[in-house]
Formats: structure tokens, C-alpha cells, sequence
């Protein structure tokens, strides 16, 4: 168990990616050509494979089992496991050569740790730390300990007397390094001059707002859209706190926003209304997060947002609209009384809640009396007039929380919630004087003059009591049949 924990840990260090893959194997192909020089004229400098003695043999062999090795993972396009047998492979011959050599101050440190500088560039920079941690403990041993004292005579002689092929590999290998790291700063400004360049014109070109404000909740930068929507100069808001910019009735709810960004990191889409440089107001939709660095440390808050003011004045206006189409729908073009429809949903309405609450409902139908004598003689533009004015009397008449509605022609009907048969008949005859009395009715002559019959009904919502709302309706229209019949101008209540 500790072995597999240890070796999961170590393999976690080569997913550190100071380096990208396609840079990593682009970079490959020359260091696997340059250790292939260097061990061809290592071979050569030990004398060759057939003149070295059996311990340097080994150790060529070993150099080009790790190259071949390398090279095939490499077409393979396994291009970690080949740098990391290349470089631990390397390492381990320079640490041998070290240790061979540890009875004297030994010139192949220099490029043991240049190895340890290489696998920086071709694995991780986390793998070089380990790699430069354990060449100083394993040096730190050799020296300590005089460790070759230990090894066969023939592993002694493994190094070479003559210093000057380690100064010159070390030489070869430090300029080799300074290429490598060359290629890769040259490759990190690239690719950081094409990230600033997107960046910069998505930030600038963008039809988003988009805000950064630091942790202080002061404005860092806005795009030139956001300024021009505020009416501001970027230079302007640079450094302004961000409540200033905002509705006061929401810097409340800014502050938690904010406060909420600290632990979660990013908020959903929300509204919010900003103040214009000039006083006036918009809407915005935003979507804010909470920006942070490769240490996991906070930098800014960054907010995206798209300006509703427009769409927002749309809706409204449709919504308006719609409820003007509503009311339209529902009220009768002659008298802006219900129309028929309306008037009946409203009546069923308070016939149910009358059910459910066990109190009373009555129904008052209105009926014009010789309305067509009008048409006939004065014409139907005063006809209209005559039926307006009944429309007026009507809604004048009713209590606020009745229904009143053109049921016909020349019939009318008021919803009376709550109402008992007396305070029925008592509005029944108010209207009817009322609309008698009206300037437009007593001003014409007496031959011709419209009045009003009227039938009321009720249902007392006591226990017991079996109707139904079309029953009531037919019990208010036998009242108005008989008003109609005892001589018109009356008012008449239907009695069980």
C-alpha cells in the first residue's frame, strides 16, 4: 500500500506541465540527437566497446539500450516516459562516473547537475526539484562517506583521468541548455503576446460590459463598452469605487454578492440597475466571478454583463400591451362596461365563492324600454347616447367591489356579492331614478323618453337552499318579464 501511495505521488509529478506536450516533443527530437553525441563520444574517449574494460562496457551498453529505448517511446509518441528514461538514465551514469570518482574533487558533478537543469525543460519543473534534492543527498553521501572505497576495483576506474572531456561536455551541455531554454522563451511570449492579443480584443471588442474590480471593491478596468453605456471615460472609472455606479436601493445587495463570491467563486445570472454619469439609469444582466491565480489566491472579481435597458423598456411595453388587449378582450366597446363574456366569468365566480362561503349573491337585470321608438325617431347615434348614459348611471350606482356588464343589447346585468334581497331592491330603484332623472333622459319629450325595467334576484346562501347560477339568472330575467309586463318603469324581485 505504501508503495502504490508513494509511486501514484511520484507519477503526479510528471503532470505538472510547466511545459506544454507539443513544445515537450518538439524539443525531444534535440535532446535525444545531442545524448546520442554525447554518449557516441563517451564510447570513444573509454576506448571503444571492444578496448574498455568490462564495467565501462556495461555502462555503454546501457547508454544505448536507454537511447533505443527512448527513441522507440518517442516515435510512439510517448514522449514523458521517453524523456524520463533519457534523463534518470543520463543522471545515473553521471552519478556512477561521481561516485567512481569521489576520492578526489570530481569535474563530473558539473554536468551531473546541468541533467538536473535539462529535465526542467523535458518533463517538470517539480521533477527537477526531486531530481536536484536527491543529486545533493546522493553527493552530500559520496563525499561524506568516501562511498567508492567500497565499489570493485575495476567500477574505480570507470571515470577517466583526464578531467577535460567532463569540462568539455559540461561546456557543450550548459550551451545546449541555454538553447533549449532560449526555444521555450521564445515560445511562452508567443503564446502570451497571442493570449494578451485575444484577450485584448475580446475585452475591447466584445458587445458585453465587462468590469474588473478589485478585492478592495474598487473598479480595476472596464472595456470601452461598459464606459461608453455609463457615459464615462475609462480613465474615469479606473479606481472609482463600484457602488458609486450603482442603484442605491441595490448597493445592499452588492455587498453580499460580493461577500457570497468570497466562498462560491461565481454567481448566477442576476439583474442589476446601474447610474449613468449623467444621473439617468440602466438595466444590466450580469454574470460575476471571483478571479484567481495559479496559487489559488484571489486577484479580482470579473463581471460580464449585457445591458437590458432596451429589452426590458420592450417588455414592459408588451406587457402593457397585453393587458390593454386583456381589458379589450374583456369590456364592451360602446359602454367600457364587461362585455357578455366577462360578465358571466364574474358572475360564476361570485356564485362559487357565495357556495363556499354560505352568504348571499343577487342579480339585477336592466332592461332599456322603448329603446327602438328612440332609433326609429331620433336615430341611433342618440340611441347610442341613451344606452351610454345607462352604462354611466350603472357604474355610478354599483358599490366598488360589484360587477357591472352589458348582457345584451339593450340589456344589462350588475352582480350584487354579499347583498340581501332588500339592498338588491334598494340599488335596483336608485338606478332606476338615477337614469330617469339624468339630464340626457329628462330632456327628451315624455312620448319618446327611455326608462328602465328591472328583475332582481337572490340566493341567500342559507343551508338547504338547492340553486344554481343559471337558476338565478332565469329567476332575475322572470322578474324583468314581469317589470316589463305591469307597465315597464319599475323594478320587480323575484319571490319563491
Amino acid at each position: 500500500m505504501q508503495f502504490n501511495k508513494a509511486f501514484k505521488e511520484f507519477i503526479r509529478l510528471y503532470k505538472a506541465e510547466d511545459v506544454a506536450p507539443e513544445l515537450r516533443e518538439r524539443l525531444f527530437g534535440p535532446v535525444l540527437s545531442v545524448i546520442g553525441g554525447f554518449v557516441v563520444l563517451g564510447v570513444l574517449l573509454s576506448g571503444g566497446l571492444l578496448h574498455a574494460n568490462p564495467y565501462q562496457r556495461g555502462a555503454q551498453i546501457i547508454s544505448f539500450l536507454a537511447l533505443g529505448i527512448a527513441w522507440v517511446l518517442w516515435k510512439r509518441r510517448r514522449v514523458t516516459w521517453a524523456a524520463s528514461i533519457l534523463v534518470w538514465c543520463s543522471w545515473g551514469l553521471a552519478t556512477v562516473v561521481v561516485l567512481s570518482e569521489s576520492g578526489r574533487a570530481s569535474h563530473w558533478l558539473v554536468p551531473q547537475i546541468l541533467l538536473v537543469a535539462l529535465a526542467r525543460f523535458i518533463l517538470a519543473g517539480r521533477v527537477a526539484i526531486v531530481l536536484g534534492l536527491i543529486t545533493a543527498a546522493v553527493d552530500f553521501a559520496i563525499y561524506y562517506f568516501r562511498l567508492n572505497q567500497f565499489l570493485p576495483l575495476g567500477l574505480r576506474e570507470l571515470g577517466l583521468e583526464n578531467d577535460w572531456p567532463a569540462i568539455f561536455l559540461s561546456l557543450l551541455l550548459l550551451l545546449f541548455i541555454f538553447y533549449l531554454a532560449d526555444i521555450v522563451l521564445r515560445e511562452s511570449l508567443r503564446k502570451t503576446r497571442r493570449t494578451e492579443g485575444r484577450y485584448s480584443s475580446l475585452f475591447d471588442k466584445t458587445n458585453d460590459l465587462i468590469f474588473l474590480v478589485g478585492l478592495d471593491r474598487n473598479i480595476v478596468d472596464v472595456n470601452p463598452q461598459a464606459a461608453n453605456l455609463l457615459g464615462y471615460q475609462v480613465e474615469e472609472l479606473i479606481g472609482k469605487p463600484y457602488a458609486e455606479i450603482v442603484a442605491p436601493e441595490e448597493v445592499g445587495k452588492v455587498a453580499e454578492n460580493f461577500e457570497r463570491l468570497k466562498t462560491q467563486g461565481i454567481s448566477p445570472l442576476f439583474e442589476r440597475t446601474l447610474v449613468r454619469k449623467d444621473g439617468s439609469r440602466c438595466k444590466l444582466e450580469f454574470h460575476v466571478a471571483l478571479v484567481r491565480d495559479e496559487f489559488d489566491q484571489p486577484l479580482h472579481y470579473q463581471g460580464v454583463g449585457r445591458d437590458m435597458t432596451e429589452r426590458k423598456q420592450l417588455e414592459e411595453q408588451l406587457r402593457y400591451s397585453l393587458e390593454e388587449m386583456e381589458t379589450l378582450a374583456m369590456q364592451d366597446s360602446l359602454t367600457g362596461l364587461l362585455n357578455r363574456r366577462a360578465i358571466s366569468e364574474h358572475a360564476e365566480a361570485e356564485w362559487h365563492r357565495a357556495q363556499r362561503e354560505k352568504r348571499s349573491i343577487c342579480l339585477v337585470l336592466i332592461d332599456l324600454d322603448n329603446l327602438k321608438e328612440v332609433n326609429d325617431t331620433l336615430g341611433h347615434l342618440v340611441g347610442d347616447q341613451v344606452i351610454l348614459e345607462l352604462s354611466k348611471v350603472i357604474n355610478g350606482a354599483r358599490r366598488r367591489y360589484d360587477w357591472a356588464g352589458r348582457w345584451g343589447g339593450d340589456e344589462f346585468m350588475l352582480v350584487l356579492p354579499g347583498a340581501n334581497l332588500l339592498e338588491a331592491q334598494d340599488v335596483a330603484e336608485r338606478l332606476k331614478n338615477l337614469y330617469g332623472e339624468s339630464p340626457l333622459i329628462s330632456g327628451l319629450e315624455e312620448n319618446i323618453r327611455p326608462h328602465v325595467s328591472l328583475g332582481v334576484a337572490c340566493y341567500s346562501g342559507r343551508p338547504g337552499e338547492e340553486s344554481s347560477l343559471n337558476q338565478l339568472i332565469a329567476q332575475a330575467d322572470r322578474a324583468l318579464y314581469r317589470a316589463k309586463e305591469g307597465g315597464r318603469n319599475r323594478v320587480e324581485v323575484y319571490r319563491d
